[in-house]
């Protein structure tokens, strides 16, 4: 085990400070760096005989028998005081210890107010808001499943998910009550309790909204009650029901557990060479991340929200992405840690109005989602001068994070080693043996440990299809590793199109352009973008005699669709979609024929 030292701090004489980790390694404390190749020894990559598994070098870990609001609270009372979420726009703030107040308010009147019982659903359909948190943790003190939604869909968009999920209460904000009301009507579910959280003063309550402010009012309540209410929720109860295509198709509901949640936040907390996220202590000490990632997705929820809220870290929500707004926080917050995404570093890297002193405070830049070349990590380094960089690798199946790089790489490459407790291995694309593959042979990748999903949402079919007998999640990601266990994406066999962070179902666009009674048949691919990487392009059958253009069908779907979902990438008209015998698209041969790629 790493050596559990007390946080010390230096005040320096331009009155930076510089932390030394309370969880950090006694190399780490004395500066004495492991050369990643004696790091790369503890990869243990087998033999053909052993299968080529690349089990994690990071170190192996003992998960908490927890449910996620008994991990998140677990070390409150060592920080309590201090300010647990403020909302970087507002301004607005809970401090750890009112938070856990509101949280068990909340959970108390759900399940007594609103008559809510144990593995009902409930649904947030929120931006980045400081309440999202008093959502997420009241639903799971009360032993109740979440789901997540992103808050800018359109009704349609919202109501296909609520078919599904079939949620018994929701959230959002009181200006974004109407689209909600109408998505309940669509899904032919007016029962559904609707909770409305003001975020302006100047927002009021209708008689058809349920007030948040009521339900998480302490006062009048015995707190302790709302803890009788998952006394018997075990760890492999499902948790979060967040949405994901998976390597094809509609959205399915991905069921993540506790167990699930709780093995990656401890994962990102216990990491070699060196611990790096310093967890906050009784003094005034605190690492602070501005988050605009949203939290409906699971980078923001799991690898930030929950993982750093855990170790007493400040956050700052915001509601949306704006880079002035962005500069603005980081500097006047004195930001320690960047959760980012390669368009966003792109975008700061050559954006004139990025200084270093906007980074001065950051020690750590984590990038995620998406590859990111070489050439853009080394521009933006000259403007966080000071922070270590690393990178994730993970999808919603693995709860999300697999991968990690260790701190001090420059490979920018690489997404890293399996995080603890998680083995990797790369099998060959046509080989339903899913044999393991040697170092630098391509393949798909595949993930097995205690981070990997129950499986899809009333969809046996589709679970079966994703994880092997064996346990072993099939990512549909294209890679390979190398000599030091160090694993690379190249490509995806995924039909997934990736819009900056956002994943795109071909599937769901699909089916929204041919309800057209102009069409007869389209198909939907990904072509490059240089600043989204992909956008979606349609390939589309008129029916004999039909006068309609391109722009029609662009109009029509993007009445249906948010904005990154919108056939940015055209519409062409074909004769015909290249299918095989059993009629599926054959994607490869429309990129050939039509694109030349």
């Amino acid at each position: 085990m790493y050596s559990r030292t007390v946080l010390k701090s230096v005040h320096m004489k331009s009155g930076a400070r510089l932390i030394l980790g309370r969880f950090l390694s006694t190399d780490a404390l004395t500066e004495k760096r492991v050369p990643l190749s004696e790091l790369a020894k503890k990869n243990m990559i087998y033999t053909e005989k052993d299968g080529y598994i690349i089990k994690s070098p990071y170190e192996q870990i003992s998960i908490p028998d927890m449910t996620i609001d008994q991990y998140f609270w677990k070390n409150m009372p060592k920080w309590q005081n201090h300010i647990a979420i403020q909302c970087g726009v507002t301004g607005r703030k809970y401090t750890y210890a009112k938070l856990r107040d509101h949280c068990a308010a909340l959970a108390i009147r759900l399940r007594t107010n609103l008559k809510l019982e144990k593995n009902d659903i409930v649904c947030i359909c929120l931006p980045n808001v400081p309440e999202y948190l008093i959502a997420l943790m009241g639903a799971a003190e009360a032993s109740l499943i979440v789901t997540t939604v992103n808050p800018w869909y359109t009704s349609e968009e919202i109501s296909r998910q609520l078919i599904s999920s079939r949620p018994k209460a929701i959230f959002c904000l009181v200006d974004n009550f109407d689209v909600v009301k109408k998505a309940c009507a669509l899904a032919q579910q007016p029962d559904i309790k609707v909770i409305a959280i003001k975020s302006e003063l100047n927002h009021s309550f209708r008689d058809d909204m349920i007030n948040f402010t009521e339900l998480i009012n302490p006062k009048g309540l015995n707190l302790s009650d709302a803890t009788k209410f998952n006394k018997d929720t075990g760890c492999d109860d499902i948790a979060l029901l967040p949405y994901s295509s998976g390597t094809t198709g509609m959205p399915k509901g991905v069921m993540l557990t506790h167990n699930n949640i709780v093995s990656n936040c401890e994962a990102m907390d216990v990491r070699l060479p060196y611990t790096q996220i310093v967890h906050a202590t009784t003094n005034d000490f605190q690492e602070i991340v501005p988050v605009f990632l949203p939290f409906y997705h699971l980078y923001g929820l799991i690898i930030i929200l929950l993982s750093k809220l855990s170790l007493g870290t400040k956050i700052i929500s915001m509601p949306k992405y704006e880079i002035n707004e962005f500069l603005r926080i980081i500097k006047h917050h004195k930001a320690t840690l960047l959760h980012l995404v390669p368009p966003v570093i792109i975008q700061l890297a050559n954006y004139e109005g990025a200084k270093p002193n906007h980074f001065k405070y950051a020690r750590l830049v984590m990038s995620a989602a998406s590859n990111l070349a070489q050439t853009d990590a080394d521009r933006f380094k000259k403007l966080a001068q000071n922070a270590s960089f690393f990178q994730g690798y993970g999808l919603s199946e693995t709860s999300p994070l697999a991968t990690l790089t260790p701190q001090g790489l420059t490979n920018y490459g690489t997404v890293g080693w399996p995080v603890s407790n998680v083995e990797m291995k790369i099998a060959g694309v046509d080989d339903p043996s899913f044999k393991g593959l040697a170092a630098n042979e391509t393949g798909e990748l595949l993930v097995r440990g205690p981070n990997v999903m129950k499986g899809y949402f009333q969809n046996e079919e589709a679970t079966k299809a994703m994880i092997t007998e064996d346990k072993w999640l099939r990512t549909g990601d294209i890679g390979y590793y190398n000599e030091d266990g160090l694993f690379y994406i190249s490509d995806r066999l995924k039909e997934l199109i990736k819009v900056n962070a956002n994943q795109v179902a071909p599937a769901e666009l699909e089916g929204i352009i041919r309800e057209n009674p102009d069409i007869l048949d389209a198909v939907v691919i990904g072509v490059p973008d240089p600043k989204c990487g992909e956008v979606p392009k349609a390939f589309v059958v008129r029916r004999p005699e039909s006068k309609i253009t391109e722009q029609d069908v662009q109009e029509f779907v993007e009445k249906q669709v948010i904005k990154y979902k919108r056939l940015t990438g055209g519409v062409q008209f074909v004769d015909s979609i290249p299918k095989s015998p059993t009629g599926k698209i054959l994607r490869r041969e429309i990129r050939k024929l039509f694109l030349k790629i």
